[in-house]
């Protein structure tokens, strides 16, 4: 866990490097409409209307950001990078909705039933992420196992996402609570994005890599 929050090794064009730093502003995006309108109501000014496109609006920009500042740090020109942006946005459509449902659970749902929920569309973001910036990238498509990784990230970033609800779901009673709730909370949020943008970045460098030896 520490490895994988950790600062990567900046490589130039790596697309790991690049990704992962791209998450923070993804993460950001899924904080700051949350953070500001809980500040305002707590200071006497509920803007309960303005939560859902605020929110909405607040996602996909963070997303679009991730997507600009990936495609910039891959020096993919001015075309490409706004792409870019346009599949992260794609991918903030899919994550953001499964990412809020879990927001309102109480841990009394069934257990297989969210995390279908959650797991499929957190999949199927970073698997289509990883097909369409391969083709940005100039790496063309991805092979089986190329594409089961991209999923396979967006596989556990909807496990890290879920862990918050794992736990109430248990019904565990244990000292501390409280603080234990707080760091899956903490812990869950941001793995849900890092963890995708981690492995899918690492998809796509294995695939230029392959890309590479295989040229004459």
């Amino acid at each position: 866990m520490c490895a994988l929050l950790a600062e990567p090794e900046h490589r130039g064009d790596d697309a790991r490097t690049a990704f992962a730093r791209a998450a923070r502003l993804a993460l950001a995006g899924l904080l700051a409409a949350p953070a500001l309108l809980g500040a305002a109501s707590a200071a006497g000014h509920p803007l309960r209307v303005a939560i859902a496109p605020a929110s909405w609006a607040s996602a996909l920009a963070g997303f679009a950001g991730a997507g600009w500042l990936a495609g910039h740090a891959l020096r993919l020109g001015r075309r490409r990078t706004a792409a870019l942006a346009g599949v992260f946005m794609l991918a903030g459509l899919i994550v953001a909705p499964a990412f809020r449902a879990l927001q309102g659970l109480t841990g009394r749902e069934a257990v297989l039933a969210v995390a279908g929920a959650t797991l499929a569309p957190f999949a199927a973001a970073f698997l289509l992420a990883g097909v369409l910036a391969a083709r940005l990238m100039g790496i063309g498509r991805l092979t089986s196992r190329e594409l089961v990784r991209c999923a396979a990230g967006g596989l556990w970033g909807g496990a890290f996402a879920l862990l918050p609800f794992g736990w109430a779901w248990l019904r565990l009673d244990v000292p501390g609570e409280t603080y234990v709730v707080m760091t899956l909370a903490v812990v869950g949020f941001l793995g849900s994005l890092i963890a995708p943008f981690h492995v899918t970045g690492l998809a796509l460098d294995r695939a230029r890599e392959r890309g590479t030896l295989a040229r004459p």
